[in-house]
């Protein structure tokens, strides 16, 4: 009799994540489930924030930056965050330090794929996956997200009711249908982190910025400052 073939590596972690997302049932309480996700403190600059069900996108200057600004947004999400990189990501997320920016490990729920393919199908069964808060996607140089591969992300968002995020090398271009597409860079800073954010492009709407902001980690928001936009 001949023994069945054991899963192999790249099979058994996409079954892992299958019935991870299926054991999440339910979303986080928070109140605030369709409520949209704020970015700055002063309302009066983009509206009440990022919409739920909807990819975004933000190009970074640095890893850290990016990273750090999707901190702040997945903080305020009301549930679990899974969050997606390649094996070929040198910048791998380190839980510990996302929490200065309000997003605790025990909110994260880390997958790491093999190969873009697999990253780009993760992705977009979590944004499927009502009961997750949101989902993101870490994309390296030479990865590919045209037109038709975030279109299908965002359907998968607006289907699921997840915050979809992109993070992007900087100098990422061309055609895309995420909701918005944001541009961060980091700023000298002695004290609380500082950024220059830009907001490249929104559905619906102009481009707006570029802001000079500062990290409150009092208020987990972001402040204008004076004379920086």
């Amino acid at each position: 009799m001949t023994a069945a073939d054991p899963l192999s590596p790249r099979s058994a972690a996409l079954a892992r994540l299958r019935d991870t997302l299926a054991g999440l049932t339910t979303r986080a309480p928070g109140g605030h489930s369709n409520a949209p996700i704020p970015v700055f403190a002063d309302v009066s600059l983009i509206g009440a924030g990022l919409a739920r069900g909807a990819l975004h996108e933000v190009c970074a200057a640095s890893p850290g930056s990016g990273v750090a600004f999707a901190a702040i947004l997945l903080a305020r999400c009301g549930g679990q965050v899974l969050w997606i990189a390649t094996e070929q990501e040198s910048n791998l997320v380190w839980p510990p330090g996302l929490v200065p920016f309000g997003l605790a490990p025990d909110k994260l729920i880390l997958a790491r794929a093999a190969r873009w393919p697999e990253a780009l199908w993760a992705m977009e069964e979590a944004l499927r996956c009502p009961a997750l808060g949101a989902a993101v996607l870490m994309a390296g140089s030479g990865q590919g997200l045209d037109l038709t591969a975030t279109r299908r992300l965002h359907l998968a968002a607006e289907a699921g009711g997840v915050f979809g995020l992109l993070l992007r090398p900087d100098g990422a271009a061309g055609a895309s249908a995420a909701r918005t597409r944001w541009h961060i860079a980091p700023l000298a800073s002695d004290a609380a982190p500082r950024w220059r954010l830009t907001l490249l492009r929104q559905r619906g709407g102009a481009p707006a910025g570029p802001w000079n902001v500062a990290f409150n980690a009092a208020t987990n928001m972001l402040h204008l400052e004076a004379g920086g936009g």
